[in-house]
């Protein structure tokens, strides 16, 4: 049974104070400095994905289809690494998933096969998917029960400011430099998550989910427990519908991240870059408030306002044709998705 708070006791028998445990732990600001950076990495190469694509010869179509094989490789591969990261040591998995997207964004600076380039953004999609799996997981076990929502909320801000400062970055170095002294920039970026998420320590409590048991020799034999690879490992019945929800949610963000540079470049709208900026700053406004007001009132009575929000904005964003159509639809998504 886990104690999510800690007593004292004044002197008095009987009588005991609770003291609520504290969120800003070591291990807290370990991981999200982590999340900051690597989220940082990720979106500055998913922003200028499409346009180097293009400038390297691609059509619109393939340029597209690049941009979309980091969050479309990462959406299939999510069951795959949930359950993986149930088997497997977290932290171990961290450092994994962080090696993999150093190595696949140093790969798209160096290689200009649309191909490879192919495959370097599976491979970050694959990433991708075991450092969610792995960050939700252990921000569960660093931060206290009674404080999850405001924790989750301040876990949102890594990217939020990624998604305010890394395509800003991205398209200046690229338009200075190139955009492969982007990639290398990222890279730079991703080394440090790698340092990070090799210094995180494991909570003291956690347990991994794999059965450990005597080999005979007095050392420890690891073990599979028999329904490991049942249908209840991939499917939880009773979240079916709010995870159907969440996964269309990330839909339009992912697009519009991958893809609003190049459409505004089409439709002749300037200032698209402060789409990032806009969203940026409604997230950080909101999802440390709406963290609150779930601890207060629980998620659920919260989530179908944010979704229609969300779709007012992904509908503004459909028909942009102004600068200010998308200053309007980035502060739409970024108080709804971003929520």
């Amino acid at each position: 049974m886990c104690q999510s708070a800690s007593t004292e006791s004044d002197g008095t028998e009987g009588l005991k104070l609770t003291k609520p445990e504290k969120l800003w732990t070591f291990g807290f600001v370990n991981l999200l400095a982590f999340d900051i950076v690597y989220q940082f990495g990720a979106y500055m190469t998913n922003t200028i994905i499409s346009i180097y694509a293009v400038a390297l010869g691609a059509t619109y179509a393939t340029a597209g289809l690049l941009a979309g094989l980091n969050p479309g490789t990462s959406m299939v591969m999510r069951p795959i690494t949930g359950l993986i990261a149930d088997l497997f040591g977290k932290k171990t998995l961290l450092v994994a998933s962080s090696v993999l997207f150093l190595l696949a964004t140093l790969g798209c600076s160096f290689f200009q096969s649309l191909a490879l380039l192919g495959a370097c953004r599976v491979v970050q999609g694959i990433s991708f998917a075991l450092r969610s799996v792995c960050v939700v997981s252990l921000a569960a076990r660093v931060v206290p029960a009674e404080r999850l929502g405001s924790g989750m909320g301040w876990m949102g801000l890594s990217s939020t400011l990624s998604t305010a400062i890394g395509p800003f970055i991205a398209e200046s170095v690229g338009s200075a430099l190139g955009y492969q002294r982007s990639f290398l920039t990222a890279s730079a970026l991703l080394a440090v998550g790698l340092a990070l998420a090799v210094l995180f320590k494991n909570p003291s409590s956690a347990s991994e989910s794999v059965c450990w048991a005597s080999a005979g020799n007095g050392k420890p034999a690891r073990t599979l427990s028999k329904g490991s690879f049942g249908w209840s490992s991939f499917f939880y019945g009773k979240n079916a519908v709010i995870s159907v929800l969440a996964g269309l949610s990330g839909v339009p963000q992912g697009i519009s991240v991958s893809l609003i540079l190049l459409a505004a470049a089409q439709r002749n709208i300037e200032g698209a870059p402060l789409f990032f900026t806009f969203y940026a700053f409604a997230a950080l406004v909101s999802r440390p408030s709406m963290g609150r007001l779930a601890d207060l009132v629980g998620a659920r009575k919260i989530v179908m306002p944010l979704f229609l929000i969300e779709l007012m904005g992904t509908t503004v964003l459909a028909f942009m044709s102004s600068t200010g159509m998308v200053m309007g639809a980035a502060v739409l998504l970024g108080v709804g998705q971003g929520a």
